[in-house]
């Protein structure tokens, strides 16, 4: 047996590592696989960064990343510059209005992913009271506002507001844990001063991987 035939038998193919690809292991009981489970996945991290994303909204909402709806509550961004834009309707003014948080990586206690193969910086997006999320209550001409670039001047910032709209039914506020969650994850509760409908959006960057250096002896 030569030594080619050695290499393609070898065990060291089926190993689960890359030096260019991160494999995600998903073990949690809602996932396909069933409890005890275990999802594997091959992803590029050179694609873009999968943002786990959390929200409490007062009202019923569309939200979308650069005017295209989410495919999935864990989408994979893109580095380089987003917005994201929500379109609330049926909204309390008198109390908190959204919350949000998107982070990479996830969480442990909402699914433990457990990463292998090239190191990834942390991401975090989350409501802030710094100006960066604003709001209209006019009804924006086009789709314009939902992407990079949109002038929003004229659109004022959210400001803090802590009170939670009550729930309908005291006996299944199903609101009251996602909204507690968000802020243990650091997210601000934001409203707005009048409307029952408002448009929310912000611009953020994902940094991309750091470029690697060009060596060699001088």
């Amino acid at each position: 047996m030569d030594e080619r035939e050695l290499k393609l038998n070898s065990l060291a193919r089926y190993s689960k590592t890359s030096p260019l690809y991160v494999l995600e292991e998903y073990g949690h009981c809602e996932i396909p696989a069933g409890c005890g489970g275990v999802v594997l996945r091959w992803r590029d991290p050179r694609a873009g960064v999968p943002l786990h994303m959390n929200m409490y909204v007062n009202g019923e909402c569309d939200i979308r990343l650069d005017g295209a709806p989410l495919p999935s509550a864990r989408p994979l961004v893109p580095f380089g510059k987003h917005v994201l834009s929500f379109d609330v309707t049926g909204t309390d003014p008198a109390y908190t209005v959204l919350s949000f948080a998107a982070l990479h990586p996830p969480p442990a206690e909402r699914g433990p992913v457990t990463p292998r193969g090239p190191e990834e910086a942390p991401f975090s997006l989350l409501t802030v009271a710094d100006g960066s999320w604003t709001y209209t209550l006019d009804e924006p001409a086009d789709d314009a506002w939902r992407r990079p670039g949109f002038d929003d001047a004229g659109w004022p910032p959210m400001d803090l507001r802590e009170g939670r709209r009550p729930p309908e039914d005291p006996k299944r506020d199903m609101d009251r844990y996602r909204f507690e969650w968000l802020e243990r994850l650091g997210a601000a509760p934001l409203g707005i001063e009048d409307g029952t409908r408002v448009w929310i959006r912000t611009e953020f960057e994902v940094p991309g991987p750091a470029a690697e250096e060009e060596g060699g002896d001088a």
